[in-house]
């Protein structure tokens, strides 16, 4: 598979420069990763790993690139600049091609002035949706989109961001799982830093498995 397959949108690469100062977004995914919160695809030939965690530059965004095998101690060559996106084209600088989910974060980014990262991870069904998982969505502060979300395109970024009716709630994408994983489905957390995005992300993982 192509590493622009799962990308609904055109990608235009304005150079391939790496974006510089991603330390801080890399750690952030090895931290997730370890809470298997953005776990490596199986069961399937495709090539890739769940969920992307983006940052505001002063120009656009950085963003995990695609069909990156796992998102554990990635290097600066698994990261993207997305300089702008409109009309259903990015503009990127980078090696590689940018994550299929690119448009949900600028978007988000876009209509929340304020937030500078976004944490998007696949969450086990098996917490999210347990009886006693449920019962804490209130105290976690969790809400689920009233649509159905697929992926990869403008719409899953509208639909978000009318859910996040206050930016510090923890939105679950309501059936946006892969057909090769569908014990987890996908959730959202804005911040205004990426340590903010990242400790709310693990803080609801953690509340959720609190019998």
């Amino acid at each position: 598979m192509k590493p622009d397959a799962l990308i609904q949108f055109t990608a235009k690469r304005l150079s391939k420069s790496v974006p510089e100062d991603t330390e801080s977004l890399r750690e952030a995914c090895t931290t997730l990763s370890a809470s298997d919160l953005l776990t490596s695809y199986g069961g399937t030939d495709v090539i890739g790993s769940n969920g992307n965690v983006s940052e505001r530059r002063a120009t656009g965004f950085i963003i995990t690139a695609t069909q990156l095998p796992a998102k554990k101690n990635l290097v600066p060559d698994d990261c993207v600049q997305i300089e702008t996106y409109a009309a259903g084209e990015a503009k990127f600088h980078g090696v590689k091609f940018p994550s299929s989910e690119s448009l949900m974060h600028g978007h988000l980014l876009e209509t929340f002035p304020a937030i500078q990262a976004i944490v998007h991870v696949h969450e086990s069904n098996n917490l999210l949706y347990s009886e006693s998982g449920r019962a804490r969505w209130t105290e976690l502060g969790i809400v689920e989109t009233a649509i159905d979300i697929g992926g990869g395109t403008l719409a899953v970024g509208e639909a978000t961001a009318e859910t996040f009716t206050d930016e510090s709630l923890y939105v679950i994408l309501k059936n946006h799982r892969p057909d090769w994983d569908l014990g987890r489905t996908g959730t959202v957390v804005m911040g205004r830093t990426l340590e903010e995005a990242v400790e709310r992300t693990l803080a609801v993982h953690e509340g959720l498995k609190n019998e």
